[in-house]
């Protein structure tokens, strides 16, 4: 099998109020404890026989290269690893804006493209990252990605109450466009229900809400998507329930690739869930890695049962909303769903 072991060694300068990971307290994990996690996964045995055929590893799954050791960091997780460990586009922002060497390292390493996160302009994009001064920092970051020939890849996410002012970050938007000399991959999106990012469902968008756009965002999110019509994104919850009381497949949401994420306490999660008591696998200090695996494995967590043994059409029927016009998709339903149901049962 193959899989990521992720584990959260410095946390994160910010506390964005979308975020699927929650908010955590920053932890200050050694390299040492870090390089047991890795032993404790890479020695596991099921039956005798090795289990982990593949085992990538991280030392973040907050914010990269967040630890100021981070490029001593980067060198061990590549030991640590089977095979090379994937960047994801992704990098950190907050040293991008303090660190000379950062953007260069990471352009050594190969990296082409780096996200960046934008709620608007700045009051909305500080409010919304957590952290007074986020906007003026991504602001820094363009000037040094470009400078470096590395392309900014901008997400932004839209709620009921920053919609309005996207408008004024398209003016920032067209001259990083124009700097960069070709076209910038640029989308607005709707975060998950997950994490500190359910808090955040009062605010998800309708239909009317999405008509305020500027037209540069609606062109360049079709074009991100490859779709005709930007309505084909996301739909309103009533007009999905129909289907969905019919789906007796349980939502079996997986991602891409499996991984495993530590947290400081060495409590560990499965990333097809949130980091929450519900979906906790156990703590390798004080569980042990056998009795992690083995609630993995056969699925004894409220999310793992959720997510695989129980339907669609349950979660449906029960919390369903046929009068819900706000914005989603099947995944992002059975998300909250299985928060709903797993919050129940505690």
């Amino acid at each position: 099998m193959k899989a990521a072991v992720i584990m959260d060694i410095a946390g994160c300068p910010n506390r964005c109020r979308h975020c699927w990971l929650g908010h955590e307290k920053n932890p200050r994990t050694s390299m040492d404890d870090y390089q047991w996690v890795a032993g404790q996964f890479k020695g596991y045995r099921l039956n005798g026989s090795t289990y982990f055929d593949d085992l990538i590893f991280n030392s973040w799954y907050r914010e990269p290269d967040y630890a100021d050791n981070y490029k001593e960091l980067w060198e061990l997780d590549k030991s640590l690893s089977t095979s090379p460990p994937p960047r994801f586009e992704l990098a950190s922002i907050w040293r991008l804006a303090r660190d000379e060497s950062y953007a260069p390292w990471l352009k050594s390493l190969g990296v082409d493209v780096v996200q960046v996160t934008l709620f608007g302009g700045q009051e909305n994009t500080d409010y919304f990252s957590g952290r007074k001064g986020a906007f003026n920092d991504i602001v820094k970051s363009f000037d040094i990605l470009i400078n470096n020939k590395i392309a900014p890849r901008v997400q932004i996410f839209v709620y009921q109450t920053n919609v309005s002012g996207l408008i004024n970050i398209v003016p920032l938007l067209r001259d990083v466009e124009a700097r960069l000399g070709f076209s910038l991959d640029c989308y607005v999106t709707i975060s998950d229900p997950m994490g500190a990012g359910y808090d955040l469902e009062d605010i998800r968008v309708t239909k009317e809400d999405l008509l305020k756009l500027p037209g540069y965002l609606v062109e360049k999110t079709m074009r991100n998507k490859g779709i005709d019509e930007f309505s084909d994104i996301w739909k309103e919850e009533r007009e999905l329930l129909p289907g969905l009381t019919e789906d007796n497949a349980p939502p079996n949401d997986e991602p891409d690739i499996l991984a495993f994420m530590v947290s400081g306490d060495f409590n560990v999660y499965p990333n097809s869930g949130e980091i929450a008591p519900y979906a906790c696998l156990g703590n390798l200090k004080s569980d042990g890695i056998n009795a992690v695996m083995d609630n993995f494995i056969n699925r004894k967590t409220q999310s793992l049962k959720l997510n695989h043994e129980t339907p669609v059409s349950y979660f449906a029927k029960k919390y369903g909303d046929s009068n819900g016009i706000k914005l989603t998709d099947r995944y992002d339903l059975c998300k909250k769903w299985i928060r709903k149901e797993a919050a129940a049962k505690l």
